[in-house]
């Protein structure tokens, strides 16, 4: 019998799954692979015995993984030793109103973090006994919404995203919940507060603002200005961010930081993957006679 694969699911999950409901021994299955991969030398056998079962077509979780980490199959045989060589590659977990109450791991994403079809925070970074229901559904989904066109928009790095989501949890936390949002507060004196999920869940709205004003075009023109006039990505965070109340530079100075950093990192990446072009625009200007 054929399982669906959840969205980001890992193999180790699904192959878990898929013997559960066809009632195949997992440890004759787990012998199997590693037979198979004492002969061969290659780690990825998983992949093949889980199409041989009936699932998805062996590159099937590597296409997966790409799309859920936003890296480049440089290396398929690479990628797929990558993907397929533990059983835990991330602490996501798919939303359990979609897995029927199941926990299902998914590989580490920034690509969502609510759950539209049942208002359901995932709790990134903890388990799935910590996904909530949001108590404001109609602003939590427009900050989902947000959030997404802002990690969808291509300029923001894996660094830059977790980095603000540390920076604004920080900035009410420290500085106390006052400065940013009432419902920090009531999150706070609820039972069972969990830190780390409640309080991110709260500053949720505040995140997805501060990441969309991120990955603006504005912003990125600021970052390219900086180095011509340092104090122009300050300004233009400042402005920006007047809605912020309490100490406004905490988050702009630690923003700023990140970045300078994050755009050291995109710069390595563009040069990369303009590489090629370069050197053929260099060959040409250089060598305009020379046939390859």
């Amino acid at each position: 019998m054929a399982v669906r694969p959840h969205r980001f699911e890992t193999p180790h999950s699904y192959l878990d799954r898929l013997c559960a409901v066809n009632v195949i021994d997992r440890r004759l299955v787990d012998s199997l692979i590693r037979k198979r991969r004492s002969k061969t030398g290659r780690p990825h056998h998983l992949a093949l015995v889980i199409h041989e079962l009936g699932g998805p077509h062996a590159t099937h979780f590597a296409r997966s993984y790409l799309r859920a980490t936003g890296t480049r199959p440089d290396d398929v045989d690479t990628l797929l030793t990558e993907t397929y060589r533990t059983r835990l590659t991330g602490v996501r977990h798919a939303c359990t109103h979609c897995t029927a109450g199941h926990s299902v791991p998914t590989f580490d994403h920034h690509q969502f973090t609510i759950c539209l079809k049942h208002g359901r925070w995932l709790a990134p970074e903890h388990g799935h006994e910590h996904q909530r229901q949001v108590r404001d559904p109609g602003e939590w989904v427009r900050a989902e919404r947000r959030y997404r066109r802002a990690v969808t928009a291509g300029l923001l790095t894996r660094h830059l995203v977790d980095a603000t989501w540390r920076i604004v949890r920080d900035q009410a936390t420290v500085l106390g919940p006052s400065s940013w949002t009432e419902r920090l507060r009531a999150a706070q004196t609820r039972p069972g507060f969990v830190e780390g999920v409640d309080d991110r869940c709260a500053l949720y709205p505040q995140t997805a603002r501060v990441l969309h004003l991120l990955s603006g075009p504005r912003t990125w023109e600021a970052i390219d200005a900086l180095f011509r006039s340092p104090e122009h990505l300050r300004a233009h965070l400042r402005r920006e961010l007047d809605w912020v109340t309490g100490a406004q530079w905490v988050l702009v100075e630690a923003l700023t930081v990140e970045v300078i950093r994050s755009r050291s990192a995109r710069l390595q990446q563009l040069g990369v993957l303009l590489r090629p072009h370069r050197d053929e625009q260099l060959r040409r200007r250089h060598f305009p006679s020379a046939t390859l």
